[in-house]
């Protein structure tokens, strides 16, 4: 497999980073994982995504795997969102596909809602619905916290064992490598905002083309809840994605990326 090439770029005065993963033409993706999940534990899709598609850029969030970390108050989907944006134009990509999984998949949609001429469409993968008024999200601050104290500590590959029995070796690697590089203060104030912020009304901004996947057994966006969805964006597609929780790309890589890639072939526009 070949290895992704670092992409240092500046978004509001911080040095960030991107996994650039080269690929066969046609249209870029530009991908922003979860809200403790680093490019570097995001591989194993974008390499699958790149042998099919155009260039993978995935995001090293601010605070997370070679980013760096910013100051208190700028961890809203906003502040990402502007990164990405800071990413599109640095690489000079035309017209990229914006993929989103969990924390990122409200970072995209906003992005492609404030600025819909800079991406060909968004794929966001079970954004987080617990805003004012919603259930809590499912998982707890304390299990963010003590995971990365835990890897910080060495026992990311054991723990992750333990929460993800499902994962490959390869996976559960990545994972406890890249966990410890997460910044605690953007992993607090980030999921702070799954809570203050509405994913709702970004969501009925974003314009087509727009495609929603969630788990079908997934906590974080029931089928009621992707149901609300498509009533809010009846622009966007909804589709489940089989045998899923949360961690779509994990529980069900093929269809995952089935999915983004039929979605890259119908609306992605080509590199100029």
């Amino acid at each position: 497999m070949t290895l992704p090439q670092s992409v240092f770029f500046r978004s509001g005065g911080l040095r960030l980073h991107a996994a650039r993963h080269a690929g066969q033409g046609g249209c870029p993706l530009v991908i922003v994982p979860g809200i403790t999940t680093p490019a570097g534990a995001f591989a194993f899709v974008a390499g699958r995504l790149a042998a099919a598609v155009g260039d993978v850029y995935v995001l090293d969030m601010r605070g997370r795997g070679l980013s760096e970390r910013s100051g208190s108050g700028a961890h809203r989907a906003s502040d990402y969102a502007d990164d990405v944006l800071a990413l599109i134009e640095h690489a000079d990509l035309a017209r990229p596909v914006l993929v989103g999984h969990s924390l990122g998949a409200r970072v995209v949609a906003a992005a492609r809602a404030r600025f819909p001429g800079c991406s060909a469409g968004v794929v966001a993968i079970d954004p987080p619905l617990s805003g004012p008024g919603r259930r809590p999200y499912p998982t707890g601050l304390d299990q963010f916290v003590s995971g990365i104290q835990g890897a910080r500590a060495g026992r990311g590959e054991q723990e992750a064992r333990k929460h993800y029995p499902t994962w490959t070796d390869e996976q559960i690697a990545a994972r406890g490598q890249w966990l410890a590089s997460c910044d605690e203060l953007a992993v607090v104030e980030s999921y702070a905002w799954f809570h203050l912020e509405a994913f709702e009304p970004v969501w009925r901004d974003v314009e087509p083309p727009a495609l929603l996947l969630f788990g079908d057994q997934s906590p974080v966006v029931t089928p009621a809840d992707a149901a609300d969805l498509a009533r809010v964006n009846p622009r966007a597609d909804v589709v489940p994605v089989a045998g899923c929780g949360h961690m779509i790309p994990w529980d069900n890589l093929d269809q995952t990326t089935r999915e983004i890639e039929a979605f890259v072939s119908k609306h992605g526009a080509s590199r100029s």
